[in-house]
């Protein structure tokens, strides 16, 4: 009966049961809109960030293969290949190679003979699954560390070598258990080898180095670079296909509509305006479902997570355009990014590229044999990573500053609507923290006490100029006109704390600027708690006088730069935009 059913139905079903549904959720014209706005925002946003990064990784594993980088490390790492994945020693130039570049690199490496006659046949199958736990490592970890994480990526490179162990043996398994014969059998006869009877040394170096001989340290330096660089484009081109089309169909079964006010029972209302990143929350109700799961395997703590996971089976670099939008909700920590890492990389898209990979070495018969190892040392890695990374943060807890006393203080300023409530913790190091110092929640202010003058010194600024000006954080995602960051101005008369358990004050003369780094405010920002009592206003009146004094009488000096002045010349040299702070 189904032999009956022409080619084209089915796959037509399935297009109209998938474009259907989700018409149905955010309508047909909504439906076209996002694709279209979702592609475009990946394209210009995400894919050409990606390509640039690959470009500089491309021209950086090209001068490290230039100058015998690569082949240095190749014969370091050549004692763990065997005891640790029962692989040859040359095994680590694949691993080089597929960390600096892609797991494609593992097929011209896999079928050069020079290279696979050191392997038994079940070794050489399993190098693809090797090659694929390793592929665009270099890059999957630099894009983390540009979201502003720089320990968790390395818990996750962790995790996937682990994976990469348990995917190697798990194919050498499969392998010798359907074809026991492979266990003695050579990947390249000897005798068809022209080499001799000795073995002789692999490295990766180029063939032609009498003529490198002939060239320049700068010609050889700018040759590496600009064909480094040119294969990165070729790897960014690779990808846009993948970011594109898994993404956008990923982001539309994993985030939902915009919220709209609240309904008489109090829930969202969720209107779809055919915006980017709009989509019918399909993956993530299915997650919900089994939550429990992914929140032990993983530590996820939101459902959306699921997607990268599901994302990379099919292309990394798709998965990774999710990761911004991840952060732009909220959603995403560093544990999470510790597991991304580890399964990007150890999957790296092996389900559109293993395949390609075996049938060219003639070993087709064991595509599911690597699919279903590959899956099982991904899953392996993200749970090590999870489970690594919980550990690292207890044992950092265990030396981490303990409270001595807290207590509940409001916070002030120069024309602050609100006065919002903070908890000011002092721990036992004898710093405080003033936990939501702004009222914006996840955004803390720490300080230590100068003995000899009772002045504060800012520990968690981001960037600071001597011992006057400290940039803190306020608000990450604040707008032109909304409040994004404070410059602390801290010398004396300018900041105090006097104070303890019972109560006191501490205030610090602060500049407010919004997110386009244009100045909002500016005055004396003060917490009270206990028996303690504002101290600031006149004071505060007394600096503003002389700083508008001060721009009044001396603005024809060219030369004088008042504090204001200062602070915008600060705010330009330390580049706000491109700083962030990161607390693990």
């Amino acid at each position: 009966m189904l032999k009956k059913i022409p080619n084209g139905i089915p796959c037509l079903i399935i297009i109209l049961v998938i474009f259907g549904y989700m018409s149905c959720v955010m309508g047909l014209t909504n439906m076209l809109n996002t694709i279209m706005h979702t592609a475009h925002e990946l394209l210009l946003n995400t894919v050409f960030y990606i390509m640039g990064m690959c470009v500089i990784t491309g021209a950086l594993g090209k001068v490290f293969v230039e100058f015998g980088v690569v082949d240095l490390l190749q014969r370091i790492l050549r004692p763990v290949m065997r005891p640790v994945f029962n692989m040859p020693g040359v095994a680590s130039l694949a691993a080089v190679l597929t960390f600096l570049s892609d797991n494609p690199a593992i097929i011209a490496l896999s079928q050069d003979k020079g290279f696979a006659r050191y392997f038994k046949k079940y070794q050489h199958v399993s190098l693809v699954n090797f090659g694929t736990a390793f592929g665009m490592g270099l890059l999957v970890i630099v894009f983390m560390v540009g979201q502003g994480y720089f320990l968790a990526p390395f818990v996750g490179l962790f995790g996937a070598l682990c994976g990469c162990v348990v995917a190697t043996r798990l194919m050498q398994h499969f392998t010798l258990k359907a074809f026991p014969d492979y266990l003695h059998e050579d990947a390249v006869a000897v005798t068809n080898y022209s080499g001799g009877e000795a073995l002789p040394d692999v490295s990766f170096q180029q063939e032609d180095d009498g003529k490198k001989s002939d060239l320049s340290l700068f010609v050889r330096v700018l040759n590496a670079l600009l064909d480094g660089g040119r294969d990165g484009v070729n790897i960014g081109m690779a990808i846009i296909p993948g970011v594109l089309i898994i993404s956008t169909f990923v982001m539309m079964l994993t985030f939902g509509g915009t919220a709209e006010g609240i309904d008489t029972e109090g829930n969202d209302i969720i209107v779809y305006t055919g915006g980017a990143f709009q989509g019918t929350q399909l993956l993530p109700w299915l997650a919900g479902k089994i939550s429990f799961v992914f929140e032990w395997l993983f530590g996820f703590t939101a459902p959306e997570l699921i997607a990268f996971p599901i994302t990379a089976l099919g292309a990394v670099g798709a998965a990774l355009g999710l990761v911004p939008e991840f952060a732009s909700k909220g959603i995403i920590d560093g544990n999470a990014i510790a597991v991304f890492t580890a399964i990007g990389m150890c999957w790296s898209g092996y389900l559109s590229t293993d395949a390609a990979t075996l049938d060219s070495l003639g070993y087709r018969p064991l595509v599911p044999k690597a699919f279903l190892s590959s899956f099982i040392g991904g899953i392996c890695a993200g749970i090590i990573s999870h489970w690594l990374y919980v550990l690292i943060l207890t044992m950092s807890a265990w030396f981490a500053p303990a409270p001595v006393w807290n207590s509940q203080a409001s916070g002030t300023l120069c024309n602050m609507p609100d006065q919002p409530q903070i908890e000011l913790t002092m721990m036992d190091d004898s710093t405080f923290v003033a936990k939501d110092w702004f009222g914006y929640k996840g955004t803390d202010l720490k300080f230590r006490v100068n003995a000899q003058d009772s002045t504060i010194a800012v520990t968690n600024a981001y960037a600071r100029k001597g011992d006057r000006f400290f940039f803190v954080r306020i608000n990450d995602k604040a707008l032109q006109g909304e409040v994004a960051y404070a410059a602390l101005h801290t010398l004396s008369g300018y900041s105090c704390y006097r104070g303890d358990a019972e109560g006191g004050n501490m205030f610090v003369f602060a500049f407010l600027y919004d997110g386009a780094h244009r100045p909002l405010d500016r005055g004396y920002y003060e917490l009270v708690w206990g028996t303690g009592t504002a101290q600031t206003m006149e004071a505060e009146q007394f600096i503003l006088q002389e700083i508008a004094a001060e721009q009044d009488s001396l603005r024809a000096d060219s030369t004088y730069k008042t504090i204001a002045d200062i602070l915008l010349e600060e705010t330009d040299s330390v580049k706000i935009d491109t700083i962030r702070l990161q607390e693990e």
